[in-house]
Formats: C-alpha cells, structure tokens, sequence
C-alpha cells in the first residue's frame, strides 16, 4: 500500500526524472519543497517557468541565453578560435578560469550509439559552416575525455579534412569519463595550456 499522495508521488516523479539526482534525493527534494512555505514555492515555480520560457540557445554557438544573441558571440566576434564543447554549461569553467577568450560552440552532446545519438542529432553541420565562413584559425575540442567524445572528436577531425583550420584537444589531465563543469580550474589550466594537435 502506498502512504504518499499522488500528487506527491508525481513530483517525487519528477525530481528523480534529472540527471544525476536518484530516487532518494527525489523524495528529499520533494518533502522539502513541501515544508516551503506557499510564498517560497511560487518564487521557485516562477523561475522555473521564467527561465525555460526566457532562456533559449543562441543561434550562432548554442549555448544558453536570454538575449538575441549571447554575450560572447557579440563581444567576441572577431576572435579566430572557438572551444567546442558538449553542453552549455562546460563553457563555465572556462569563463571562470579566464584561461580561454575566444568563441564557444556547443555540439548538443557526443556520438553515443548506445544511446541513440547519432551525428545527425549534433550540430555538426553549423559548427563545419562556421569555422568556414568566420575564417576560423583553431578548433579547440573540449569534449571530457570519454570513448564517446574520442569518436565524436574524430568525426569532427573527418568533416574537416581539407579546412586550414588547427585542431586541438585538451591535453590528458582531466580524468576519464569526467564532466567538465566539475572539473577544478588548476586541472582546466593545465589541460588546455598542455592541449595537442588532432
């Protein structure tokens, strides 16, 4: 016999639907939600709805922004290299460590098979134009250091054949299968001060 209400099952529901949070951490989120007072609840659902109605990727790199287009891609936009990252949020430790100023270029994700991630669900092909039309001088790819970003970083290596463009990777010191949003800035210092040529 279940002892919750539906109606707190169905947001426990949706906690442990996240990335990363299990179904233990769902139920605490959820009964802390409940011990919010009405007030506080409201201000988090307002948010929640402000930013999925607010923020939007930007047309040119894809990363998260409330504007027309992002902060970087306007103040940016003579700069010769662009960080190729798979998420929005890997661009923050860069930002924060002030190692990198040029562009950034978010793919969507890595070449995963397993989980149905083919290279038509990435932005490949507006990452391709782009080095092409901006005249792009170097190609950072700091995708972690998985089997997946391996074979995504090759692809990307492929669609390139025949671009004047020098194509780097972070070097080896974030460790396998790593987010690089949790990656401390020392280790993102020295992985893309020691990054290699493709």
């Amino acid at each position: 016999m279940n002892v919750e209400p539906q109606s707190l099952e169905a947001l426990i529901g949706e906690f442990a639907s996240l990335p990363g949070v299990g179904q233990k951490t769902a139920r605490r989120l959820a009964y802390h939600i409940l011990s919010q007072s009405k007030s506080d609840v409201q201000r988090f659902a307002e948010n929640l709805i402000n930013a999925s109605t607010k923020v939007h990727p930007c047309p040119c790199c894809h990363a998260f922004t409330e504007d027309e287009i992002c902060n970087t891609c306007r103040d940016r936009s003579g700069a010769k290299s662009i960080c190729v990252v798979e998420k929005s949020s890997d661009i923050i430790p860069f930002e924060r460590s002030g190692i990198y100023k040029g562009l950034y270029f978010v793919l969507g994700g890595t070449i995963s098979p397993l989980d149905g991630i083919g290279p038509e669900h990435l932005h490949l092909p507006q990452l391709v134009s782009r080095i092409k039309e901006e005249g792009i001088e170097e190609l950072v790819l700091a995708l972690g250091s998985s089997t997946e970003a391996d074979s995504t970083a090759l692809m990307i290596d492929r669609l390139l054949q025949g671009v004047p463009v020098k194509r780097t990777r972070l070097a080896r010191g974030i460790p396998m299968g790593s987010d690089l949003e949790f990656v401390d800035e020392v280790t993102m210092l020295r992985a893309f001060e020691g990054r290699v040529s493709l």
